[in-house]
């Protein structure tokens, strides 16, 4: 913080509170993005109709074997992919295939085209993150022009 700067009043109204939540708790639901192929499940952990963060939607999502969410780009947000257990191929707008696993984390800016794949047998479960929305709607998803 910068000097003479004052910090934002905490208690401040209209302002969520800090909130826990395991996992387990949250609902889950058959993920149905745009442009794939298998089966995708959610828990939505945070967004903002559930806990007030107009900035970051936060979800675990298990990919179940021969997943694939076909190559694609979100115009209005940045996403981070962190492996929980087990790994996916991601690849890269030239087809490049990359390995990502537990241990490991992978950030696509906005605009950049990628595709995920789960090619290992075994589900994967992944920490997704998107900044700069609050609701899926806003992501801004684009499915590449299939041939």
């Amino acid at each position: 913080m910068s000097q003479g700067s004052v910090p934002p009043d905490p208690n401040a109204e209209g302002v969520p509170p800090i909130r826990f939540l395991a996992f387990e708790d949250c609902e889950e639901f058959v993920g149905e993005p745009p442009g794939f192929d298998g089966v995708q499940l959610n828990r939505r952990i945070f967004d903002m109709a559930a806990t007030g963060t107009p900035q970051l939607i936060a979800e675990v999502i298990t990919f179940k074997p021969d997943f694939i969410h076909h190559m694609h780009r979100h115009f209005h947000a940045d996403q981070v992919m962190v492996p929980l257990r087990g790994s996916v191929v991601i690849y890269d707008e030239e087809r490049t295939p990359r390995e990502l696993g537990e241990g490991e984390a992978m950030a696509v800016p906005r605009h950049r085209w990628h595709e995920v794949r789960n090619e290992s047998g075994e589900d994967c479960v992944v920490l997704n993150l998107f900044s700069g929305v609050g609701d899926m709607a806003e992501v801004g998803f684009e499915e590449f022009p299939r041939d």
